[in-house]
């Protein structure tokens, strides 16, 4: 039985809950790896691997970028999915999916998408919380993820 692992870095919770949404769409299910808890992980056990992070400041997670960077080889020998969480859409969003991962990566993934994202200003420090306000025009909790896009994800997986 072909395995899958969703390896994904978050620092506010949101790729957290898109990873696991995701793992409860895919058939076979899935091992969710966190690398803020562990940073290597064992790819040979796995068939699928799904790559996830944030974006901050128009970056994907340091821990997210070094783990893909160490692993490209190998990541290259196996099914791949990419996603990013982030607020911003459209073209803005595809920018951000090819200066997050590298050609060789998007052209060796099966599917790549971005899944929306948050602003959760009660988990935010007071400079983050200082620059989401002045971005957003706001100070509430702004959920918008695109459980759409993470369905039409696990559909190209389960394939």
């Amino acid at each position: 039985m072909p395995k899958t692992l969703i390896i994904y870095a978050t620092k506010y919770g949101t790729t957290q809950t898109c990873a696991t949404m995701l793992q409860k769409l895919l058939n076979e299910g899935a091992d969710l790896q966190n690398l803020k808890q562990k940073r290597t992980v064992n790819l040979d056990d796995y068939d699928t691997v799904v790559l996830g992070g944030a974006v901050y400041a128009g970056r994907a997670s340091t821990k997210l970028r070094k783990f893909c960077s160490a692993n490209e080889q190998v990541l290259l020998t196996k099914k791949l999915g990419l996603f990013l969480c982030m607020m911003e859409e459209g073209e803005g969003a595809i920018k951000q999916l090819k200066q997050c991962y590298s050609q060789a990566l998007r052209e060796k993934a099966v599917v790549m998408d971005y899944f929306g994202g948050e602003f959760l200003f009660s988990k935010m420090g007071w400079v983050a919380r200082k620059m989401i306000k002045m971005m957003s025009k706001g100070d509430e909790d702004v959920h918008h993820i695109r459980e759409d896009a993470i369905k039409a994800f696990a559909e190209v997986l389960n394939r």
